[in-house]
């Protein structure tokens, strides 16, 4: 299963490559060599995609029944029909740059959900808390994963996560939310700062009172976060 899970994320980052095509076939071209050679470079660029998206849709468990598989497809049509319409590659009413806008949506949407499958597993959410936390004192370590300093060390080298399991789980699903845009320390500040949606309490808090009821409340609060950082 783990390895299904890292061939399938492969396959979804290959196509997030892909997505969206180089600068220069969005930029309007006035020599008609050089026309001709952006179409057909377009066209290249449309097949590696076409072929990406079915490779990966085909490693997905539900197949194309799959729910993003299907928005995917959706998409790829439209930037099909965008493409054949825009016969001169200059794509001036900007509908070939919205459909791979909408098609990068959502392959980032099967990425993150391939991710966060991946972390079900504690052993795997260990690794990912320890790497995205690189630099962090072990006695932060321990606060954040509710265990002692010594089964810090322990997991950190390679031990199996048997105690505070579902903790580990949550704690790395909602790092994935945050990392992009704090460091190490900006995502300590983040589980200690009190927080009106949570009463007055910190992230932290609400992790140390239940893990398995906290995941859904402090996920929707990392997206939050990183909507308003990226705004």
């Amino acid at each position: 299963m783990g390895e299904q899970m890292v061939l399938l994320r492969v396959k979804a980052e290959r196509v997030e490559e892909l997505v969206s095509p180089p600068r220069s076939l969005l930029e309007r071209r006035l020599i008609d060599t050089a026309q001709a050679a952006t179409v057909r470079r377009r066209q290249e660029w449309y097949r590696g995609l076409e072929d990406a998206v079915l490779d990966l849709s085909d490693a997905l468990p539900e197949g194309t029944e799959d729910y993003d598989a299907r928005k995917l497809f959706e998409f790829l049509v439209e930037l099909r029909r965008a493409i054949d319409v825009d016969v001169d590659a200059t794509d001036e009413r900007g509908e070939v740059e919205l459909a791979t806008m909408r098609m990068r949506d959502v392959v980032h949407r099967i990425s993150r959900r391939l991710e966060h499958n991946q972390l079900d597993d504690p052993r795997t959410a260990a690794t990912a808390v320890f790497s995205t936390m690189r630099g962090t004192g072990v006695g932060d370590l321990s606060r954040l994963l509710g265990v002692s300093t010594k089964t810090v060390n322990t997991w950190k080298a390679g031990g199996p996560v048997t105690r505070k399991a579902e903790r580990v789980v949550v704690l790395s699903q909602l790092l994935t939310y945050l990392r992009a845009s704090m460091t190490p320390v900006g995502l300590m500040m983040w589980f200690e700062a009190p927080r009106h949606q949570l009463d007055g309490r910190t992230p932290l808090e609400v992790l140390n009172e239940d893990e398995a009821s906290a995941r859904e409340l402090l996920v929707s609060l990392a997206r939050g976060a990183r909507a308003q950082l990226a705004g």
